[in-house]
């Protein structure tokens, strides 16, 4: 009887070792990277500029990141402007599909931020992993955080 319940400890262990290694390998992963001479002090204003490895289907997609991405600036003091602004930002992402009722989901998204003048790449975050898009998830918006969690850089 000892040696049965000592099977079903290991068991069990084993059992909650194994899941947790499983959902860790479904988090998504947030890198950056940015130009250490690029001065960020005094960068206030942003626009977005299209990406052309975005299509006009994928436009939803890119409003929900857009919108996301403006409330997190925000509320870190950037402002939202219509022309001149000292940052230009833009995004590219990669899809899978898969048996989802959506039928796809990101495996990556970067935002791209570039100083406006002269039009430089300044700052590249990044996340991977399986983020999923529909509206219900909360994948979309926690990538942008996470993402813009470490702009401007420190």
């Amino acid at each position: 009887m000892r040696v049965f319940k000592a099977e079903t400890r290991l068991a069990a262990i084993v059992t909650v070792f194994l899941a947790v290694l499983i959902m860790g390998g479904c988090a998504t992963t947030v890198k950056y990277s940015y130009d250490v001479r690029a001065g960020f002090p005094g960068l206030k204003s942003f626009k977005w500029v299209p990406s052309s490895a975005i299509s006009s289907q994928d436009s939803l997609l890119e409003t929900n990141v857009q919108f996301l991405a403006e409330q997190f600036l925000e509320q870190k003091g950037f402002t939202k402007v219509p022309e001149k602004s000292d940052l230009l930002i833009s995004m590219n992402y990669e899809s899978e599909y898969t048996s989802s009722r959506f039928g796809y989901q990101l495996r990556m998204l970067t935002l791209n931020i570039y100083k406006s003048e002269p039009k430089e790449l300044i700052w590249q975050g990044t996340a991977s992993g399986s983020i999923r898009t529909d509206a219900a998830s909360d994948d979309l918006k926690q990538a942008v955080q996470g993402i813009l969690s470490n702009f401007p850089p420190k």
